[in-house]
């Protein structure tokens, strides 16, 4: 129920699919371990997506100092139609790759937001609780990061 969307997430995140997978099980081990502290059942969501979310911006502050960035390819996927023309399809990978490397620019931050809100679909109350911050606060940093994003894809509308 959760595996799928916190994959998806961490690597999104991260752009390393192997490390995803190794965050998002060692969010379920740290799940099984610590369950017994969730005070609020209802509140679970939120905190197993905390749980990724630190996590993933634990590994990008690492990778930061260390000065190293990820180069697998792009995990965002698209789905192309067998109407679609090769060129429209290799047109629309092109805008994802541009797009994902102006997201890897974004600060982990407004990034971590930006995907909670856009690509999983929570709202502005649910990313406050993850990121343990206020609903004004993830406001700001998804239209910076909108902003951002919208400067970095000048050229590709």
């Amino acid at each position: 129920m959760y595996e799928a969307p916190l994959l998806r997430l961490a690597v999104r995140m991260l752009r390393d699919r192997s490390e995803a997978e190794d965050i998002v099980q060692d969010t379920f081990l740290t799940v099984w371990r610590r369950l017994h502290t969730l005070e609020d059942v209802e509140k679970f969501k939120t905190w197993i997506y905390r749980l990724t979310s630190n996590a993933c911006i634990d590994v990008i502050r690492r990778r930061e100092r260390q000065r190293t960035t990820a180069t697998d390819p792009s995990d965002l996927v698209t789905v192309v139609s067998s109407e679609s023309s090769l060129e429209d399809a290799t047109e629309r990978g092109e805008a994802l790759r541009h797009l994902e490397s102006v997201l890897v620019t974004l600060p982990a931050e407004q990034r971590l937001a930006w995907l909670l809100f856009e690509i999983e679909g929570q709202s502005y109350a649910e990313i406050a609780a993850v990121m343990d911050s206020t609903e004004g606060s993830v406001r700001g940093r998804i239209y910076r990061a909108r902003a951002a994003i919208v400067r970095g894809m000048e050229g590709w509308a």
